[in-house]
């Protein structure tokens, strides 16, 4: 029998040290006759740069949510294993100045699109 773990995502890569992170995904297991990919409900064992942390269950709906935090800066590997398939996610904390230099850049991008775009809209106007 096949399963996965899809859908890994979490609610922040760049976290602050400190704050909670929530990493969500699902469970699913092959279905060979239907041909189709079901969510099932299991245990979902949780590792932390290659300690066990604990075991978390899926929903009926195969979903399953972990809240991690961390007091240090640096690299976290997040492994969730359920029935002999695994998958991972890396999350990196920041200091508190590291992260408003990352908010500080992303504004000066977005302002920067916007005025190109109100550039091109001038540009098509007048032409």
């Amino acid at each position: 029998m096949k399963v996965r773990i899809a859908g890994l995502h979490a609610s922040n890569k760049k976290p602050v040290v400190g704050d909670e992170v929530v990493i969500r995904g699902y469970v699913q297991r092959y279905d060979d006759r239907r041909k189709i990919w079901i969510p099932i409900r299991t245990k979902v064992w949780v590792d932390v740069d290659g300690i066990n942390y604990g075991v978390v269950y899926s929903n009926p709906d195969g979903s399953f949510e972990f809240r991690y935090s961390s007091k240090v800066k640096g690299k976290k590997r997040v492994e969730f294993k359920a029935e002999n398939c695994k998958r991972e996610i890396e999350i990196e904390f920041v200091g508190e100045e590291e992260k408003r230099r990352v908010n500080r850049i992303g504004t000066i991008v977005v302002a920067i699109l916007i005025l190109l775009l109100i550039l091109l809209y001038l540009i098509m106007v007048l032409a």
